[in-house]
């Protein structure tokens, strides 16, 4: 701050007031303690400069009353020393000590102390809100939204987080911890101000206009820009959807507050041809969020049009579901990167979530989602989370009652023995279902590698045919796993089941290899589960 404009009779009287004050900072008496604190904190907050002469002694008042026992007094301490705080560290040459002699070094590192520690809310609300914003003090403000206090966690969002500016400033780090803890806070207040921040005001800083030059446009006070499918898939992008829009991710929680507070975006939406020819992470997740929207709230209803028929929507995920499965291939040859394949699942996996929710009323379009999953449910190079949701969908086309379970069993029964004999080859392919099942585990259940000495070309081939045994046990176990999971007729009434059982489950329980063993007891326990079920329903 230092030597300001020349005096004027406002800044004697200023000065002179402060000065009369100062020696009363220290009072023994609570209440003048306090107005005089206030007093010195509000005028040193209408100032546009302070005095040298009265700089220090400000500076060395107030952060003795940091360490006052009485709340209030702290309030006010650290108001008047959130004005000083830049500046008297920019100038700051002083040693650092704690004593009272010298209380004066680091008031920026003091405040944030208080900011951390002090048993007051009402402090550290005052201090959040009066800190200057720096690249040192901002980790330690968006700290706050896991404060104690619901009021210190609400004004974060709601007052100071608007005031910070272009949210893409912050790391990615940053954007993804201050959704994920306003959205998921245990106060109703707080999550409507995380909401309100999200759709309102990052949408904005994505959604702007800009010039020919590319720089902003500065919209009138009030006025909010158009809904921007650009600027969504911006603001998608900024919070990496493809990490944050799991089943646990917070994208989710994200985007169904946006939809439900901007039915301009959802008027505004459109899915014609060229939307779907070249999906992207950020594209699809706007499908799958805005079809979730649509099927959840009953005002929504007349969107679900926009969506394409399930016919149309069956060859599109048909397209993606082939393009992830050459895209693993690829990435196996080391021919693409790990980042276009792990972009490719995501895309597969939205549509997958958007084909759960469909109606299937219409026979030509369930048949062709039904012919669709039980081809892609074969294919062995399918990732697993994809597998547990083509079997989802699969069971969703075929009905609910209980002649439907056992057709749906039976086609999961065919592809566990097309996806053997694929990985296994032609030595396989001519045995049939329960013979498939036994050679697919029989000599994994031994030793997994060849003992004694034999020929390096024989140990090899012993070793990959191992390697293929381990691979299709895994598969086909994920795979009646998956079907378990989604049935709920009893084990002795369906004859599939006790196939599977007796020809792929028990002799996985038996193996020596422990994935094995795991993933054949995970299976073993649903059946019991179905068993169960059946005892009950005899007695």
């Amino acid at each position: 701050m230092g030597q300001g404009p020349p005096e004027t009779p406002s800044s004697r009287l200023t000065t002179s007031v402060i000065s009369l004050i100062l020696p009363l900072l220290p009072a023994k008496d609570k209440i003048v303690r306090f107005r005089s604190t206030q007093i010195v904190s509000h005028l040193i907050n209408t100032l546009d400069s302070v005095d040298d002469e009265l700089f220090q002694p400000i500076r060395l008042g107030l952060l003795r009353r940091l360490r006052d026992k009485e709340s209030t007094v702290r309030a006010q301490a650290v108001y008047g020393l959130g004005r000083l705080a830049g500046e008297a560290d920019l100038n700051e040459e002083e040693d650092d000590s704690d004593d009272e002699e010298n209380p004066a070094g680091g008031v920026l590192a003091k405040l944030l102390d208080v900011l951390q520690n002090d048993p007051s809310a009402d402090v550290r609300r005052s201090l959040l809100l009066n800190l200057p914003f720096t690249p040192a003090t901002l980790p330690y403000l968006l700290e706050r939204a896991r404060d104690s206090d619901a009021a210190i966690r609400r004004a974060l969002y709601s007052r100071l987080l608007p005031a910070l500016g272009d949210f893409r400033h912050l790391s990615l780090t940053h954007r993804e911890k201050i959704l994920r803890w306003g959205l998921r806070d245990r106060d109703e207040t707080v999550k409507k101000a995380t909401a309100r921040l999200f759709r309102e005001r990052w949408i904005e800083n994505c959604a702007q206009p800009r010039d020919e030059d590319g720089e902003p446009i500065e919209l009138p006070v009030g006025q909010i820009a158009e809904p921007s499918l650009a600027g969504l898939l911006e603001l998608l992008e900024r919070i990496d959807v493809v990490n944050a829009g799991t089943e646990n991710g917070i994208a989710l929680d994200a985007m169904k507050e946006f939809w439900h507070g901007r039915p301009d975006y959802c008027e505004h939406m459109e899915f014609n041809e060229a939307y779907w020819k070249d999906l992207t992470a950020e594209s699809v997740f706007v499908v799958r969020t805005f079809n979730d929207y649509c099927h959840g709230d009953d005002s929504a209803d007349s969107l679900i049009e926009k969506m394409p028929e399930v016919t149309r929507f069956a060859f599109l995920l048909q397209q993606n579901i082939n393009l992830l499965v050459e895209t693993v291939r690829r990435v196996a040859l080391q021919e693409e990167s790990e980042e276009d394949y792990v972009q490719q699942e995501f895309i597969a996996e939205q549509l997958l979530h958007v084909a759960l929710t469909l109606d299937y009323s219409d026979e030509v379009g369930r048949r062709t989602m039904f012919s669709l999953m039980r081809e892609a449910l074969a294919v062995a190079d399918l990732p697993e989370e994809s597998t547990r949701l083509v079997v989802e969908v699969l069971r969703s086309t075929c009905g609910s009652n209980s002649t439907a379970e056992r057709e749906f069993s039976a086609v999961i029964l065919e592809a566990i023995a097309e996806v053997h004999d694929t990985i296994m080859g032609e030595e396989s392919s001519n045995v049939d279902e329960g013979e498939s099942f036994h050679s697919a585990r029989s000599e994994v259940s031994g030793e997994s590698t060849p003992r004694g000495p034999t020929k390096q070309t024989s140990d090899e081939d012993d070793e990959e045919k191992a390697i293929r045994e381990i691979m299709v046990n895994m598969k086909c176990l994920h795979i009646a796993q998956c079907m378990l999971q989604n049935v709920d007729c009893s084990l002795e009434q369906n004859a599939h089941l006790v196939t599977m059982l007796n020809n792929l489950v028990i002799p996985a329980v038996r193996s020596q290899e422990a994935l094995i063993r795991e993933r054949g007891l995970l299976c073993l326990g649903l059946c019991c589960l179905l068993d169960q079920v059946s005892s009950h329903t005899s007695k």
